[in-house]
């Protein structure tokens, strides 16, 4: 038979069991939530000089596609411009534009949309 203190010891224990499941079901709900409110993908324009071709264009594009976090990207060659698509827990209009600027090419302006 349990007595009157191990009756309270063991609710004791379950209360703080419960406080401790809420604070943990709080706790995931706010990650969460910041999870969601945190954008899955950002869209930059970008004016670029100096590319010379058709090619340059083509190469540039490829080269985007292939970096991680991209998710599209398309370069306009008679437009000077590039349109990319990205994931910006992987990638940030900086990067993408210190990478143009890599190549070889100058960017004129950066316009995240």
């Amino acid at each position: 038979m349990k007595t009157r203190s191990g009756w309270m010891s063991i609710a004791v224990a379950a209360a703080l069991a419960l406080v401790a499941f809420q604070t943990s079901a709080q706790q995931t709900a706010r990650a969460q939530t910041n999870e969601q409110s945190k954008p899955k993908q950002a869209t930059v324009q970008m004016r670029i000089a100096g590319m010379t071709c058709a090619a340059c264009a083509k190469g540039l594009e490829a080269s985007f596609k292939n970096m991680a976090g991209v998710e599209r990207a398309a370069v306009d060659y008679k437009g000077g411009q590039a349109t990319i698509t990205y994931d910006p827990a992987k990638q940030s209009a900086d990067s993408l534009s210190k990478f143009v600027t890599n190549c070889g090419y100058k960017v004129k302006e950066t316009k995240v949309v």
